[in-house]
């Protein structure tokens, strides 16, 4: 497996030019002088601000270019109102996303990048994408589709996309994502780690309404493999797991409050339902009577737990219906799970001081809004205040967002 080292948005709603983590290594082509940013994302990224300042619009970024890749990019548009109402206000140039990717514990890691622009008709399309390789000192095979041509060359580190001549390839797909239809190469494992990532990531707030509806169907074509929701989570799991399954909720149960037992009745349907062994209780409680916040932990819960999990979990504000007992259990297991895991990232959004608290300084992203209206992003161990404090080797005190951007 491997690891999203970061990614940057242009023209993305208020998102105009933000980048997060590491998101423009040198040897990609880029139209501006923006600042190679050193640090790579961990294995936890939290995005916290104010409401309105744009970090459901970064989540929702990862979300449209999955989207792209799984749908096209006439359905990542629609879903969203078109492609106006996506477009940054005020904006120059295309609509464009990239990710830097890398495989654990090796040199080798992929660039991906992606525009998108649209018709007079309002009709849109791919501009251009851009796949880079870099092995060490090794030369990179490049993928550059740009205009209805598809090509590919081999470049030298030093060599820029825009200085050379490219071997064109007839490619008229203008809604589909090359990289989607690119072959895995089995000298380059990471452009099928790359593509897992878009085909499998999962972005969910798990509301609790429709889990309760306990749709056991698979889940729907325009849903990722896990479902939106947990009822379509369950289907997943279930289907996938098969009799793995016991063995799975034999596990979670006990990072749940009040939760002894999890249980797969199948007596009452052909499709089987979930009950609880609550404590206190003789009798199974079936799922649609659990509470918000316990049926909200038991879907993050299984997201961390899986056998196989995503290889990118995004949370929008996960601690929403919990109180203060569930939040610290899942704060936990977010520790537990995800510091120790090679095969999964989380990257979530929240109002809560108490997660920030609880992760460094380098793993908190606060986002702003500037006076035109626009998001400004900031690592929270790049403000000068705790910068001095790292410096002087004063210790981060465990409330440190609290005291220090509150």
């Amino acid at each position: 497996m491997g690891v999203l080292e970061g990614f940057w948005i242009r023209n993305f709603k208020s998102l105009k030019q933000v980048g997060i983590g590491t998101c423009f290594p040198k040897f990609v082509y880029i139209d501006d002088e923006t600042q190679v940013l050193p640090y790579p994302l961990d294995s936890v990224t939290l995005l916290i601000g104010n409401a309105g300042t744009g970090k459901s619009s970064a989540l929702d970024a990862f979300s449209f270019v999955s989207d792209c890749y799984r749908h096209g990019v006439d359905f990542a548009c629609s879903k969203r109102g078109g492609f106006d109402a996506l477009y940054s206000h005020g904006g120059k140039g295309s609509l464009s996303f990239g990710f830097h990717y890398r495989q654990h514990e090796e040199l080798e890691a992929v660039t991906y990048a992606l525009s998108v622009v649209c018709t007079k008709n309002k009709v849109p399309f791919i501009e251009s994408e851009l796949l880079a390789y870099q092995r060490g000192k090794e030369s990179l095979p490049i993928f550059f589709l740009q205009n209805g041509t598809r090509s590919i060359r081999y470049l030298a580190p030093d060599e820029r996309i825009g200085n050379i001549e490219l071997t064109k390839i007839e490619f008229t797909d203008f809604r589909n994502l090359g990289l989607a239809s690119l072959e895995s190469h089995p000298r380059f494992p990471v452009l099928a780690a790359l593509r897992n990532l878009f085909e499998n990531g999962v972005l969910s707030d798990f509301t609790p309404d429709p889990a309760r509806g306990l749709d056991r169907s698979l889940p729907r074509r325009h849903e990722s493999p896990r479902g939106m929701n947990l009822s379509g989570l369950i289907g997943y799991v279930l289907n996938h797991y098969g009799s793995e399954c016991k063995n799975l909720f034999q596990r979670i149960a006990p990072l749940i409050p009040n939760v002894e037992n999890i249980l797969i009745d199948s007596t009452q349907t052909d499709k089987p339902l979930l009950t609880f062994k609550m404590s206190g209780s003789k009798q199974p409680v079936p799922i649609t009577l659990l509470s918000t916040g316990t049926i909200r932990l038991l879907a993050y819960t299984i997201l961390l737990e899986e056998n196989d999990p995503a290889p990118l979990i995004i949370l929008e504000e996960p601690e929403n219906g919990l109180d203060q007992l569930h939040r610290w259990k899942l704060l936990e297991h977010i520790h537990q799970v995800v510091d120790n895991s090679q095969n999964s990232q989380l990257l979530m959004t929240t109002h809560h001081s108490d997660i920030a608290d609880s992760l460094y300084p380098s793993q908190v992203w606060v986002f702003e809004k500037n006076q035109e209206g626009f998001t400004v992003v900031e690592r929270a161990s790049d403000a000068l205040v705790i910068q001095e404090m790292m410096e002087s080797n004063q210790p981060i005190e465990p409330s440190w967002f609290s005291k220090q951007f509150l």
